[in-house]
């Protein structure tokens, strides 16, 4: 079983000291919503992050990551055979479970409006019906509860070639779910930090590779 997890992503919903911005309130009042309700988008609502977070702004809000990330892996052969469990983990300690039947919406639109209704319900679609469920955690008790090797993946990691790391068939893998810059979680539980690249890849990128290499030694 192969455990990946999207760390410290910046997935969010618009945090108390911004809400008030007037980008904020306009795009709130268009949307029909609170701006409580609505996650943080850097493509409507880089005016208001660049006004409070400073060299932090270039990294919050990319719902995209998360949403590309999801439905790359959802829809790999490994999932499908049930030989998957997919995780995403934000950069405010909330973990999303997804389970392997769901279907991640192809409409970044429609992505957004699942996300936005999970962290307000707790679960989507529904209690009886709970595809996605999220909940408080830190990323080291997500990685370390599956009782697996734990490999991060990583740019300031050690550089080796994606076919000669010992990937054991119980793993749980780690990726960044941000643009710029390092894991904001300490990742003194990794048993392994690798870099595959030389250049900074996308985390769906990332995810890709590891999962096909996995196909290729544990399905074909």
């Amino acid at each position: 079983m192969m455990h990946i997890i999207l760390g410290d992503s910046e997935l969010e919903l618009i945090p108390r000291e911004i809400q008030g911005h007037p980008a904020i309130v306009k795009y709130a009042k268009k949307r029909g919503k609170k701006p409580s309700q609505i996650l943080l988008d850097a493509t409507y609502h880089h005016q208001a992050i660049r006004s409070k977070y400073g060299k932090d702004a270039e990294r919050r809000g990319r719902p995209d990551i998360v949403h590309f990330f999801l439905m790359n892996v959802q829809e790999s052969i490994l999932n499908a055979t049930g030989k998957m469990r997919v995780y995403v983990h934000t950069r405010n300690n909330e973990v999303l479970r997804i389970k392997p039947e769901t279907r991640i919406p192809k409409s970044y639109v429609r992505f957004v409006g699942l996300m936005e209704n999970l962290f307000h319900n707790g679960v989507v679609p529904n209690s009886e019906n709970p595809l996605i469920t999220i909940e408080k955690m830190s990323l080291k008790e997500l990685a370390t509860s599956m009782g697996t090797k734990v490999i991060v993946l990583s740019k300031k990691g050690r550089r080796a070639n994606l076919k000669n790391i010992p990937i054991p068939e119980d793993v749980t893998i780690v990726i960044g779910g941000f643009p710029h810059g390092d894991f904001l979680s300490n990742l003194d539980f990794a048993d392994d930090i690798v870099s595959i690249s030389e250049s900074m890849l996308m985390a769906w990128v990332v995810a890709y590779e590891i999962i096909a290499e996995y196909e290729r030694r544990y399905l074909f």
